[in-house]
């Protein structure tokens, strides 16, 4: 006759302790992918936000047109208004007037061009926009974030082979306009853009 033998209390607890170890490794290594997939999605949500950023520079610089237009009701008529701590900017701000604006049926009455504001506020790349390429007296551009994170932002001007920080020429745009960036966790970045309508 045979009798059932039962664990030992060495035996229970030696398993309690197995099973514990396991269940140990099962978190951290979870804890481990988690982290992980937390870590790639804010890496791709950065990178669709630079990729989104430097879309819309392009189709504004590229799509700049040398339209000469009046800012707040000033005498003075410009293509271009660029400067340091212009439009309370941090880095370079600047306004100018670009084309491909669509105007739904041709019904609306405006023109086919806006005017576009970049500047450098509190860590972000901010940019508005106005349907009409001449500005009102006491208006103030709405301007929204293009991009988070940005420690300096500056523009230069290509130029009879040359660029330039600045564009004093009231009739006409440059060749070319060169972006460079500095984001606190991708560090420098440069683009350049080439604009059709630039003057040689």
């Amino acid at each position: 006759m045979s009798k059932n033998k039962g664990f030992t209390l060495i035996e229970v607890l030696l398993s309690i302790c197995i099973m514990a170890l396991i269940a140990q490794g099962t978190t951290s290594l979870m804890q481990q992918v988690f982290s992980s997939n937390e870590t790639v999605t804010e890496k791709s949500t950065r990178l669709n936000e630079l990729q989104k950023a430097f879309s819309v520079m392009e189709k504004d610089f590229t799509q700049m047109v040398p339209r000469e237009t009046r800012m707040t009701g000033a005498n003075i008529r410009s293509t271009m208004v660029v400067g340091e701590n212009q439009f309370n900017s941090e880095g370079t701000g600047l306004s100018f007037v670009r084309g491909g604006a669509l105007n739904p049926g041709a019904l609306l009455p405006r023109g086919e061009v806006i005017r576009v504001w970049y500047r450098l506020k509190e860590g972000k790349l901010e940019r508005a926009i106005y349907a009409y390429p001449d500005t009102i007296i006491g208006y103030e551009p709405k301007f929204e974030p293009l991009l988070t994170d940005v420690k300096s932002f500056k523009v230069l001007f290509y130029r009879y082979g040359t660029w330039s920080p600045g564009w004093v020429n009231r009739t006409k745009i440059p060749l070319g306009v060169r972006v460079e960036l500095e984001l606190k966790d991708y560090g420098k970045l440069m683009r350049m853009y080439y604009i059709p309508a630039g003057s040689r």
